[in-house]
């Protein structure tokens, strides 16, 4: 039941991240690219903190936050595809 908590926190904390990293990024660029930023940042800072996080056994934590950003990837993308076809303001 740890592990399923655990893991939920993961995958929260990374729908967070993104979200907000992409928010902050579309001010600045298009939306894809907004999102594929946050996620190659996301990805890169959340994997260094998952590993010197877990000193014992750094594997099984990176690959949660591997799997976590895998598996918000496609909806950061699709929301990014839906503001771009929505026709948000363009930098």
């Amino acid at each position: 039941m740890t592990l399923v908590f655990i893991t939920l926190l993961a995958l929260s904390w990374t729908g967070l991240s993104l979200a907000i990293l992409a928010m902050l990024f579309r001010r600045m660029m298009p939306p894809r690219q907004a999102a594929w930023r946050a996620f190659g940042i996301g990805l890169v800072v959340n994997t260094i903190g998952a590993g010197t996080a877990a000193p014992g056994e750094p594997l099984p934590a990176i690959l949660l936050i591997l799997a976590c950003h895998l598996l918000l990837l496609a909806p950061l993308l699709l929301a990014a595809r839906r503001e771009a076809a929505r026709g948000g303001p363009s930098n």
